[in-house]
């Protein structure tokens, strides 16, 4: 018989002629196909008897305590055949034939080919390998992408900040690919676990709304009901949503600071003296040492011919220039490109030089405790402590030329050539010694006089005398000169006093201070007879002559002060109190070796040279800084977490015997339930609001419950079925249990699966036989 039957105590309705004709009722709805393929007997009108239904039970089609006069017809015990009434109305159709199997139809040919194909399938008992595999692989592509972005970190970390956004932007993206893929595996996860926990706890609909959507949707977490009675699962819902953290706590630990960076190396070019250039220079010959020189000549020849030799004149005026220089800049002068040239461009460096050239050695000789008259003057000084305050008038007082070398020696030509021929006087040009600095000060020391001595009316505080005098020397000089940012400085550190540029003494004549001796006469350094020492000798003469320029002369004390000496140009004198810096033995070398220094920013010099060193170099930059901490910190609690969420949703797949999801396919087959049908009549359509007394409904996934003694067919038939129902009619999915197959199948289980559904199809193919036969 086909067509959908109807099944009443009323009379039966004729056939429409319309086959859709009659609508849709929600409480008789179309016969479950399960349900139907299980049903026995004739294959036309059935008898109905109910004599194996228990007292006070009822199916769909009956009404309690009414045998057959309800809306609906009890489903009939095994072998009962249904009402004469059971009518045909519309197709589809679904045909039962005397074997007991049904044939279901449908107007769609490709679903009836479906159903066709899908006839008898039986449930199995195995995890597939998908959802487990893409668990194991997303929680391994996050945890490769937080040691891909710890890796990507370290790489930049101490490199120059360069494309700043460029590497934000690949941090991020290596974030949010971690933060992604460790997501995924709390959610894949958590959907195991809620379909653990839906069979083994009832909940209302309204809390299998909120499990299922969790992860979507923060409102649900305001379900008490779906907190209390899955507490496992709403945490891992509430770790979904956390997670996402790490990546925005994780690109934060990279930053740009400035950071100087050190890298010792060898600077190939610094700049350096070599006063032994000086030795060879030859005006002549500018090709084998270019440059100025530190002095300048007269000569015998200008063309150099036979017998000539070459004489002292004065300073240049490139030296000038250089020690003026110093001197007013209270520093030595630099070259504008020596940082560039010494360490290279974007670096500062730091490295040390050494050379030999002219020094001062200067030696306190008398102070005020120990005046040491007698001995002072007999070795050539000038003048004792009686001349200096208080005794004195004088503050300060400087003589530094006993004995320089005369200039002009000789009247000369505009050529530099001596007006008068030879025989050229013996002593024309002869170095016989370099003259002795004299320097007498007194200090201030602001302790005061008694007011009624003759020195508290003059001076008011008690003045310290001192002599000091300083010997030109051959002097060896290690300076380390640091680059900071263009910037040099040079700094002394060691100073070694060799011997006398030339080694004479003065002796002064009482009676005649004018009249001087100079011996030995043999240390005389003469222009014709030792021409490279000669030429070294001037260059440091050259040098101590522009130093003495500035030490000569007096500061009387005064209303106000008398200033007789280039000496307040200097940094030697306190401009406050017009009075000699207190320490200025050493100042006066200090001094000295600033004019030297500046000699190095004149590339242009014949003393200049060129050196490769060891260097220090150094350059601040804004570079990356990596905080390890900063990713880790938020990335192992992430990993950590997901990977106990991962064992989490291994055991709950292991407990189900299955994986599964939350996809509409599943929801679709777990809800197959007549009772759940029936309970959804007036919210077909889904919408809101959502009726309040089935949202409160309690539900379980579990096994639709049949009768124990098997003498009559549940809504079901006898196929235990797994969906969701009531808790009433429901029981615990047992694992391996065998459900949603035959009777046959329970009841025989050495026969295989692809046995039973064999048979299954082949008695399903006689029977359609048989049905067309009839």
């Amino acid at each position: 018989m086909a067509g959908r039957g109807k099944y009443s105590s009323y009379s039966s309705p004729s056939p429409s002629p319309d086959p859709f004709a009659d609508h849709y009722d929600p409480f008789d709805p179309p016969l479950d196909p399960i349900e139907m393929s299980n049903l026995s007997g004739p294959s036309h009108d059935r008898d109905i008897s109910l004599h194996n239904v228990p007292t006070g039970a009822y199916y769909p089609g009956t009404t309690p305590g009414d045998g057959a006069g309800g809306q609906y017809e009890p489903v009939p015990a095994r072998g009962v055949s249904r009402s004469p009434t059971y009518q045909t109305t519309i197709e589809p159709s679904m045909t039962t034939v005397g074997s007991g199997l049904v044939s279901y139809k449908t107007k769609d040919a490709a679903a009836q080919e479906l159903v066709d194909r899908r006839a008898g399938e039986l449930a199995q008992w195995r995890i597939h390998w998908s959802t487990p595999a893409i668990i194991i692989s997303l929680f391994v592509a996050g945890v490769m992408g937080a040691v891909g972005h710890h890796l990507f970190y370290s790489r930049l970390d101490g490199e120059a900040a360069s494309n700043q956004l460029k590497m934000i932007r690949y941090g991020t993206a290596l974030a949010f690919f971690t933060k992604s893929t460790l997501v995924g595996t709390v959610i894949l996860s958590y959907r195991q676990r809620i379909w653990h926990t839906f069979r083994n706890k009832a909940m209302t609909v309204h809390a299998i709304d909120g499990l299922f959507s969790a992860t979507e949707d923060l409102t649900q977490f305001m379900v008490w009901e779906m907190v209390r009675s899955a507490k496992v699962a709403t945490f891992m819902a509430a770790c979904s949503w956390l997670i996402p953290i790490a990546s925005v706590l994780s690109p934060a630990s990279l930053t740009s600071e400035g950071r100087t960076t050190y890298n010792q190396t060898t600077c190939p070019s610094v700049a350096s003296l070599n006063f032994t250039h000086e030795s060879l220079y030859n005006f002549r010959k500018e090709g084998e040492f270019p440059g100025s020189s530190l002095a300048y000549y007269n000569t015998t020849d200008g063309a150099g011919g036979d017998g000539y030799f070459d004489y002292y004149d004065q300073p240049s005026k490139n030296a000038k220039r250089l020690t003026v220089t110093s001197v007013y800049l209270q520093k030595p002068a630099m070259y504008p490109n020596a940082s560039l040239n010494s360490c290279g461009e974007g670096y500062n460096c730091e490295y040390s030089i050494t050379f030999t050239g002219p020094g001062y050695k200067c030696d306190e000789v008398a102070n005020s405790s120990n005046p040491n008259t007698e001995n002072i003057i007999a070795n050539g000084a000038p003048f004792n402590i009686s001349a200096l305050a208080p005794q004195g008038e004088y503050v300060y007082l400087g003589v530094t030329d006993i004995g320089d070398y005369a200039s002009p020696q000789v009247p000369t030509k505009d050529n530099g050539e001596p007006q008068e021929g030879p025989p050229y006087p013996e002593m024309l040009g002869v170095f016989q010694i370099e003259p002795v600095l004299w320097i007498g000060f007194s200090r201030n020391t602001t302790t005061p006089y008694d007011p009624n001595s003759a020195q508290g009316k003059k001076w008011k505080n008690v003045h310290e005398p001192k002599i000091i005098q300083c010997v030109a020397h051959h002097t060896e000089y290690r300076f380390i000169i640091k680059f900071n940012e263009t910037i040099q400085q040079a700094t002394r550190v060691s100073r070694i006093f060799v011997s006398p540029v030339v080694d004479t003494t003065v002796t002064l004549n009482p009676a005649n201070k004018s009249d001087l001796t100079i011996t030995p006469a043999e240390n005389f350094v003469r222009p014709n007879t030792d021409p490279e020492k000669y030429k070294l000798t001037a260059a440091y003469h050259s040098m101590g002559s522009l130093l003495r320029t500035f030490l000569r002369g007096g500061i009387v004390y005064g209303a106000p002060f008398v200033t007789k000496s280039d000496i307040s140009e200097t940094r030697l004198i306190e401009p406050s109190t017009s009075y000699p810096v207190a320490n200025l033995t050493d100042e006066i070398q200090s001094l000295y070796e600033d004019m030297l220094i500046t000699l190095l920013s004149e590339p242009h010099l014949v003393i200049a040279s060129k050196d490769s060193v060891p260097c220090t170099k150094s350059r601040t930059q804004n570079v990356y800084i990596y905080h390890p901490q900063g990713l880790w910190i938020g990335y192992a609690i992430a990993v950590a977490v997901t990977f106990a969420f991962m064992l989490v949703g291994f055991y709950s797949i292991w407990q189900n015997g299955v994986s599964s999801d939350t996809q509409f396919s599943r929801i679709m087959v777990t809800t197959r339930n007549p009772t759940i049908d029936r309970l959804s009549v007036g919210a077909c359509l889904g919408g809101d609001p959502f009726p309040r007394e089935l949202r409160e409904t309690k539900l379980r996934f579990g096994v639709l419950l049949e009768d124990e003694d098997g003498l009559r067919e549940g809504p079901l038939g006898r196929v235990e079925h797994c969906c969701f129902g009531t808790t009433g009619e429901t029981k615990a999915i047992v694992k391996y249990g065998t459900y949603a197959g035959l009777k046959r199948w329970r009841e025989d289980e050495e026969l295989g699966a692809e046995d039973e559904k064999e048979a299954l199809l082949l008695e399903k193919s006689e029977s359609e036989s048989e049905d067309d036969d009839s």
